[in-house]
C-alpha cells in the first residue's frame, strides 16, 4: 500500500502548484528535465518550500543538497548536508522513502499529503511533491521537492533565530 499518488491534481498550496507548473514547462530531455534547466530565479516565491536532493548511485539514498527556509526550522536545525533517512522519525521513514524511491525508479513525479513526527515530537501535517531531475540525461539522479507544512506558524519561522 502506498500513501502517495502520481496524480498532482490534489496539490493545494499555491507555491507547490507553481513549482509543478514550472517543472512541467522544462524541456524533458529525453524523459525528465535536466537539472541545469532548473533556475531558482524563475520561481523565487517557491524557494522557501524547496528541498533539492542528490540521489545516491549504489542504492537510492537521498542527500540533502539544499533546504528552504520554511523547512529547516521544522527540524530545528539546518538539514543541508544530511541524508533523508537520518532526519526522519522511524515511524515515518518507510512511507516517505517509498515515495522518493518510486519517483526515482519510475522517473515520475509523486504527491503525498500526510503527517510526520518532528524531532520535538510534534505531529505536523504536510503536502509534498517529489519531481525528478537528471544530470546524466538517462536517469533521475536529482530530486526537486516542494513541501508545505500546514500547522506551522510561519510568522514564528521568520524570526531571526530561525534563519539558518
Amino acid at each position: 500500500m502506498t500513501d502517495f499518488t502520481t496524480s498532482l491534481d490534489e496539490i493545494t498550496h499555491p507555491a507547490l502548484v507553481d513549482l509543478v507548473k514550472y517543472w512541467q514547462q522544462l524541456d524533458p530531455a529525453p524523459t525528465i528535465p535536466n537539472r541545469q534547466q532548473f533556475n531558482p530565479v524563475d520561481i523565487p516565491h517557491c524557494l522557501r518550500h524547496i528541498v533539492l536532493f542528490d540521489v545516491g548511485t549504489d542504492r537510492p539514498r537521498y542527500y540533502i543538497r539544499l533546504a528552504g527556509s520554511l523547512v529547516n526550522p521544522v527540524y530545528q536545525k539546518s538539514i543541508t548536508g544530511q541524508y533523508l533517512e537520518n532526519i526522519l522519525d522511524e515511524q515515518d521513514r518507510e512511507k516517505i522513502i517509498a515515495q522518493f524511491d518510486y519517483t526515482v525508479t519510475h522517473q515520475q513525479p509523486t504527491y503525498m499529503a500526510s503527517s510526520a513526527r518532528t524531532p520535538s515530537d510534534q505531529n505536523l501535517n504536510y503536502e509534498r511533491v517529489v519531481l525528478p531531475l537528471t544530470t546524466s540525461g538517462d536517469k533521475a539522479d536529482k530530486l526537486l521537492v516542494g513541501i508545505n507544512f500546514f500547522n506551522v506558524r510561519h510568522h514564528l519561522i521568520d524570526r531571526p533565530r530561525f534563519k539558518l
